[in-house]
């Protein structure tokens, strides 16, 4: 009996060390290891664990659809543009050129793309201080935390 008991012991022992860590608890392993030596106690409970993006998707998506509805604007605007008196179309004239312009920068920004560019852990509260919170970067890997 003693022998079935140490038996399932190290089977337990064993399938508990084979639980694969998630990233978030990677990340904050590696923030934990950075703190050691710190006299502060950092609290993960309420923190975040999120992506990074060079461009969020969303902010991504909300050009291209701002793109499109410029785009319409500026259609209506150029046609009757031919229908105005000279000082009412040059006044057209230069709403449309300042849209010309936000159109051109939209357009770049539709071309960046989101690209994935690693993980951000956030929220982390310092113990004690009710108003401090922390956020760290990570590399995709989550094996060391970036600037």
């Amino acid at each position: 009996m003693k022998r079935y008991i140490s038996l399932l012991f190290f089977i337990s022992v064993i399938l508990a060390s084979c639980v694969k860590k998630t990233d978030k608890d990677r990340a904050i392993d590696l923030v934990e290891s950075k703190y050691e030596s710190s006299t502060q106690k950092l609290d993960f409970e309420n923190s975040s664990f999120d992506s990074l993006y060079n461009i969020s998707p969303k902010a991504y998506a909300d050009s291209i659809k701002k793109g499109n509805e410029l785009d319409s604007v500026l259609a209506v605007l150029e046609s009757e543009i031919e229908h105005y008196a000279h000082v009412e179309s040059d006044s057209v004239g230069q709403i449309s050129a300042s849209l010309t312009k936000q159109r051109y920068r939209l357009l770049d920004l539709a071309k960046t793309k989101p690209k994935f560019i690693g993980w951000k852990l956030s929220g982390i509260k310092i113990k004690g201080d009710q108003s401090e919170t922390l956020s760290f970067n990570f590399d995709k890997a989550i094996s060391k935390i970036t600037p």
